[in-house]
């Protein structure tokens, strides 16, 4: 029997540990900071602890895809156990990595342990020399993990993280990734954890998300999952997805900011409508709270969902739910999540402004939801087959 769901959260961004292999000096999960890492290890959710909130929980909401990011996940002992068990209960899995331990035989475990599924992603800033001066590791060790997943045939994806480090890089990264046929994400810096020191250095403005990073984002389908601003026709949105919603927030595919259609939770079970926003937006705790109970309590979970709260322009934009300004950046801008988007160059007099870009993002639309659509046809099948595999092992455990 289906279980009847309230709210639909598709994927649960998991920082599964602070602990890490290096000290990035911008780290937003402060993994930098040794004695912040020593008092997280002694509240991090343990195996079954998360056996019980998420993998259990998570079905109230949805949920199917787990992100398990760090810190560096697989530090953790449980780890490859953790993939495992998701498989088992049905979650497909996205391991983010630094790299440096992400060996053939760390692959092939958790090749196994993920019944075939498991995509792994390597952070890339920029295809060069500067890679270095924001992710702590030369881009090289990232280049290697991405060739061995090829090899092994593991699915691959690259998170850029933008900033003012790569303005002028960012159109060669993600050109040599399309060529690649490598998706990938972008995240806006913002400055959350060790981040915040580096505020002024590594935050951009309007005007470099106008000249700079807008052009590039729009070129490439492969990374048209999220961004913002986002200029879809509502329209062309409403007939393709057939309404599908998160109360507010389009689904199937989802665009534009995330907020409302993904979580995200920290090592220590603290839950957030964002990776970007997690510590300084706390909205819960899973120990006290399910997922469910945590989403259909917290203000700011209800505010997010009902995008007729947006401030400013975004209140009044003709983009509004296919777009919905990246509220992280609002957050940090304003200390309001509902604010409007502090680095969106459009300025709409009501919702009946078109902007310029919406013909050639519709078009670009259309591209990315045929690929994606294809896409999750075969991840779904894959993600079942993978379940009935290994669903035994639950079964003997009870």
């Amino acid at each position: 029997m289906t279980l009847a769901v309230k709210y639909t959260f598709k994927t649960l961004f998991f920082e599964a540990t602070r602990e890490c292999n290096f000290a990035c000096p911008m780290c937003m999960a402060s993994s930098n900071n040794k004695e912040l890492v020593a008092e997280s290890l002694k509240r991090q959710l343990n195996t079954e602890e998360i056996e019980e909130y998420v993998f259990k929980g998570g079905k109230e909401i949805a949920l199917d895809t787990i992100t398990w990011s760090g810190g560096e996940f697989i530090l953790r002992p449980d780890a490859t156990e953790l993939v495992h068990r998701a498989t088992a209960y049905g979650y497909s899995s996205i391991v983010t990595t630094n790299g440096a331990y992400m060996d053939r035989e760390k692959l092939l475990e958790l090749k196994k342990a993920s019944g075939n599924t498991v995509v792994i992603a390597v952070g890339i800033n920029s295809i060069d020399e500067k890679n270095v001066e924001t992710r702590d590791i030369d881009c090289d060790v990232a280049l290697q993990v991405l060739e061995l997943c090829e090899e092994l045939e593991v699915r691959r994806n690259v998170v850029v993280t933008v900033g003012k480090h790569n303005l002028e890089s960012l159109g060669s990264t993600l050109q040599w990734l399309e060529d690649r046929n490598i998706p990938f994400n972008r995240s806006p810096f913002t400055p959350r954890g060790s981040g915040t020191a580096f505020r002024e250095e590594l935050g951009f403005t309007v005007d470099d998300m106008e000249r700079y990073i807008h052009p590039e984002l729009r070129k490439h389908p492969l990374g048209y999952i999220s961004y913002t601003p986002f200029f879809l026709s509502p329209e062309v949105h409403e007939r393709y997805s057939k309404g599908s919603k998160n109360v507010t927030v389009p689904q199937s595919p989802s665009i534009g900011c995330w907020c409302g259609t993904w979580l995200a939770m920290n090592a220590e079970g603290d839950v957030a409508p964002c990776a970007i926003m997690l510590d300084d937006v706390n909205c819960g705790n899973v120990r006290d709270k399910s997922l469910h109970e945590i989403i259909d309590s917290s203000e700011t979970f209800q505010r997010i969902l009902d995008r007729n709260q947006l401030q400013g322009k975004c209140g009044r934009c003709r983009y509004k739910f296919t777009c919905g300004g990246c509220r992280a950046l609002a957050y940090y801008a304003h200390g309001d999540v509902m604010a409007e988007d502090p680095n969106c160059f459009f300025e709409p007099e009501d919702e009946t402004t078109v902007c310029e870009h919406e013909e050639e993002t519709n078009r670009m639309f259309k591209r990315f939801a045929f690929m994606q659509r294809a896409a999750d046809k075969v991840i779904s099948l894959e993600r079942d087959r993978a379940r009935r595999q290994f669903a035994h092992e639950l079964d003997d455990e009870s």
